[in-house]
């Protein structure tokens, strides 16, 4: 049995680990879509999850790939295809993207293209949408 190798405490807090994340990302995409029914959204919402979390389906994202790449757009102002190290940075913390490649390519000139962005942004994003963990 899975709780003789744990105590009860830590086999439980395995179990409820990443559920104020869970909270977190379900009010704000609650907050950025503003449902006619908030009460089905959140079940659709965890629906969505729990497939995503079966390995059957797209995670839950907040943001598009177009929101994405309009945010990289805002920071390229002078439009030559590159956003800075330090807005690569604080672009991925707004998304709420909390663990990126601290040295994506492209940090080496300070030059961090659209295509690297997308993909540290969709990475996080995912990871941050995971709130589930299988407990085998």
């Amino acid at each position: 049995l899975y709780v003789n190798t744990l105590s009860h405490k830590q086999w439980y807090q395995r179990r409820v680990r990443g559920i104020p994340e869970l909270f977190e990302n379900m009010t704000a995409a609650l907050i950025h879509t503003q449902p006619e029914n908030a009460k089905k959204f959140m079940i659709k919402y965890l629906e969505n999850l729990k497939v995503y979390r079966e390995d059957k389906g797209d995670y839950p994202a907040m943001f598009t790939d177009a929101n994405i790449t309009s945010v990289f757009g805002m920071l390229d102002v002078t439009n030559n295809g590159y956003i800075s190290m330090e807005q690569y940075r604080s672009a991925l913390k707004t998304l709420g993207v909390k663990k990126y490649t601290p040295r994506p390519e492209g940090c080496e000139k300070d030059q961090i293209s659209l295509a690297t962005f997308m993909t540290e942004a969709k990475a996080g994003l995912e990871l941050a949408s995971a709130n589930f963990v299988k407990l085998t």
